[in-house]
């Protein structure tokens, strides 16, 4: 391809293309630099230090194993401390625990480990660039190729998303990849192209599991090629012509059960050729964070007890049996991690036709279509057991999770999400590209219809044909984002930016200065006032982008083009299309900057950790709040260092009184502590409250506030008000009526209502200040508390607006 009339080579060449990948590497770090862990990084990165280090695949199987296998691998080398085995977050499969326990509670180097994990992940972003630029290259020729690649590092979801250790970029990737290498195999099909794209496409399925949506894409492009009517070189060298359609679908058939064959042993080897998710498994002791039935939507066990028809005397027995192990089957999510206590009541209580007749209810297979196909694949060994189960918790949540769109909460997912998205997040100026691709790609087809005395439909289909894989795969995409459940990120777009780019380098046709020619390769240059006018349009707007991305650094997580404001942006969306938890080191630099005076209040989104920050600011309630020591913690310690650690603990929070200690059946020492009462009280100040928990789509509070929430808020208001006072004569009356544990539970409910009732309040209000435009400001006076948590609330629904999850 001509690199484009007068534009100077050096400009377009290999050499610059490599020259801005570089500058793209470095300045995706440097936008990362004083950003926090994301919500899922620390998983992502401790899961796939697990399977080098201990061949165990227990941790976020639903997560690709070879991207985060990537992120670990510089931590081999680092003498980092790790958790032990025997802790029951490793036992549970608590992978939230444990990354936190691993990046912030060992004494290991946090920010260190984030950044040499980011440094792999940003080069898989490099190394989509590459395809970019060459796919476009390829197809519109050196400037074409150049346009396509600046789109792409100049775009800022790819800039925000690119170097984090997450497997969106790694999917991204091999989805441009697979369909790639599958068109250049059906082009021409050889042994060598048969073997590069079942590899590739065994990365794409290692990567996220939506890879399978790349058997339609393929089943599309498959059926083009044939209709196409061209003959198929096959064979070393293209030796064979096969000019028939039956026989080019029996040699696409061949190869696309070598595909089948490569990307199953190519998962079986990333497993290390093992079944069980487990390398070393204590059947009772170890066992996966949801199990199998929960995940796959079976019938709760506890549900299956009301179909045995019981008498009186066992519905007796049952209920002596939960309530000696402390189990309320209403609050039980999933009834299948208690099967060691339905053993109980089959050897106790039931009869052994009522035993068998369980057995066979619980070992049903699962309701739904799809979870029987899982099933199924689980049930026959026909994939490692921590993949399979990846996909069983993937649909699960698939089939609802709770979001935020545009001042509305659901659980179902909205058809616009998407669209507003990629509508509110991507450059206007590129739209502006956008639409002169389209409009280069018309003026082209009608240039060459006139010279070949055609309509311009069949140049029109000719170029269709060409760049079919980068159509057919957004549109799949598209489709199954559009009808998805999961709304809860503008970075399950980005598969479809890369082909968006490489098309776009259609609009090579415009720029001033190329005089027309065909050289060719099909290629034609537009010339005349119009023409120069589109190519000045193009390249302003290319300078515009970066301009304006330039501008915008570091904060290319929260950024938004102008049709919703930054500013305004919690108000439209929020986990990680704007707060993922990324801007604690920000926070840390408001406070120093601005010498807040008053108490300082934090509630904090996402898998990081304030106290490694060194947050000047009293926690309140936080999701998951692995920082936030809770109203009234009950814990066990060990006799021999039960002192010191106590004294390590309550010197670590001194806003906390000691209520008592006593001695469990295995000589553990168990305390119990009680936040203070001036502790207990929240005051005027100023509050730093992360956007994602200002939206009611985390914690206890689901849903806007309602007269039920107001009922339940208002009744734990009473029972927990003699524990606010200083007196400590009422404060113990009150903790007397009732046990322990059971004030646990109600001071949990009452700081989870009392911050769901706070952020009703500040809802109604615009925030004083935001930083990073991730966690808001709010500067509130002792009034302003009264008024939030004690004052009416107007306009409240009677009932809950949502189910409930």
């Amino acid at each position: 391809m001509s690199s484009g009339g007068c534009w100077p080579r050096v400009l377009t060449s290999a050499q610059a293309a490599g020259i801005i990948l570089l500058a793209f590497w470095l300045f995706m770090m440097a936008s990362l630099l004083e950003k926090s862990a994301t919500a899922d990084e620390p998983g992502d990165i401790m899961s796939g230090y697990t399977y080098w280090r201990f061949h165990d695949y227990r941790m976020i199987p639903e997560h690709g194993n070879l991207p985060l296998r990537l992120m670990a691998l510089p931590l081999l080398f680092g003498n980092y401390h790790f958790p032990s085995t025997a802790d029951e977050a490793w036992l549970k499969s608590d992978q939230g625990t444990l990354s936190y326990n691993w990046f912030y509670g060992m004494n290991n180097d946090a920010a260190g480990m984030l950044f040499r994990s980011r440094a792999i992940s940003g080069l898989l972003a490099v190394v989509l660039g590459v395809l970019v630029w060459l796919w476009a290259r390829q197809l519109f020729g050196s400037v074409g190729g150049m346009i396509s690649l600046l789109l792409y590092v100049f775009n800022p979801t790819i800039l925000a998303n690119g170097a984090l250790a997450t497997t969106d970029m790694a999917c991204s990737l091999f989805f441009l990849a697979s369909v790639w290498s599958l068109w250049a195999t059906l082009e021409r099909l050889s042994l060598r192209r048969v073997l590069v794209s079942a590899l590739v496409m065994g990365g794409l399925f290692l990567s996220k599991l939506s890879a399978v949506l790349i058997v339609p894409v393929a089943l599309v492009l498959v059926a083009a090629r044939l209709m196409s009517g061209q003959p198929l070189l096959a064979g070393p060298g293209g030796c064979w012509k096969l000019e028939r359609r039956s026989r080019q679908a029996m040699a696409f058939a061949a190869a696309a059960a070598v595909h089948v064959v490569m990307v199953a042993a190519v998962v079986w080897a990333f497993y290390g050729f093992r079944y069980t998710m487990f390398a070393q498994a204590v059947p009772g002791r170890d066992r996966p964070l949801n199990s199998w039935g929960y995940l796959l939507g079976k019938p709760s066990p506890f549900t299956l007890l009301d179909k045995l028809n019981l008498s009186a005397a066992q519905t007796v027995g049952i209920n002596k049996i939960f309530q000696a192990q402390q189990v309320d089957p209403l609050k039980v999510t999933d009834g299948y991690s208690n099967m060691e206590l339905f053993q109980t009541i089959k050897q106790t209580v039931l009869t052994s036709g009522q035993a068998q007749e369980f057995d066979v209810m619980v070992s049903a297979p699962p309701p739904a279509f799809g979870a029987r196909m899982i099933d199924f694949i689980h049930r026959c060994r026909l994939l490692p057991e921590a993949y399979v189960y990846g996909y069983a918790n993937v649909w699960k949540y698939a089939q609802a999770r709770s979001a935020f769109f545009n001042g509305k909460i659901g659980i179902y997912g909205w058809k616009w999400f998407f669209p507003y998205t990629f509508l509110v997040k991507t450059p206007l100026s590129v739209f502006s590209v956008m639409a002169l691709a389209l409009a280069a790609a018309a003026a082209k087809w009608r240039v060459e219809g006139k010279r070949l005395c055609r309509p311009p439909w069949y140049p029109g289909l000719r170029a269709l044909y060409a760049t079919l894989p980068l159509w057919v795969l957004p549109a799949f995409y598209w489709a199954t984002l559009i009808s998805s459940h999961s709304d809860v990120g503008h970075r399950y777009i980005m598969p479809v930016y890369a082909p968006l780019f490489v098309l776009c380098g259609t609009a090579v046709y415009w720029p001033s200065g190329l005089r027309k020619r065909d050289d060719g390769s099909g290629t034609v240059a537009a010339t005349g006032k119009a023409a120069r006018l589109a190519g000045l349009v193009l390249w302003a707007s290319m300078l515009l982008l970066a301009a304006e991305v330039l501008g915008r650094f570091p904060n290319y997580l929260a950024y938004f083009n102008g049709i919703v404001t930054p500013a305004k942006a919690y108000r439209h969306l929020v986990d990680s299309s704007l707060d993922w938890g990324q801007d604690l080191p920000g926070l840390r630099h408001y406070i120093e900057k601005h010498r807040l005076g008053g108490p300082v209040y934090l509630s904090y989104f996402g898998n990081g950790s304030p106290d490694y920050y060194k947050i000047p600011a009293t926690y309140i309630y936080s999701s998951p709040g692995q920082d936030v020591l809770e109203l009234m913690p009950i814990f066990k310690l060990p006799a021999a260092k039960a002192n010191a650690m106590l004294a390590d603990r309550l010197s670590q929070h001194p806003d906390y009184d000691l209520l008592g200690r006593w001695v469990d059946d295995e000589e553990n020492v168990i305390y119990a502590l009680l936040k203070k009462p001036a502790a207990l009280r929240l005051t005027g100040g100023t509050y730093f409250i992360s956007a994602t928990m200002l939206q009611p789509v985390t914690g206890d509070s689901f849903g806007s506030w309602n007269a039920l929430y107001e009922a339940s808020y208002q009744r734990h208001c009473r029972m927990v008000k003699p524990l606010l006072q200083d007196n400590i004569e009422l404060r113990m009356a009150a903790l007397q009526k009732r046990p322990l544990r059971k004030w646990q539970e109600i001071l949990r409910l009452f700081d989870a209502e009392r911050f769901a009732r706070l952020t009703a309040y500040l809802r109604r209000r615009e925030p004083d200040d935001n930083v990073n435009f991730s966690i808001l400001v709010y500067k509130l006076t002792d009034a302003d508390m009264a008024r939030a948590l004690d004052g009416p609330l107007s306009g409240l629904s009677p009932v809950p607006d949502l189910p409930t999850l």
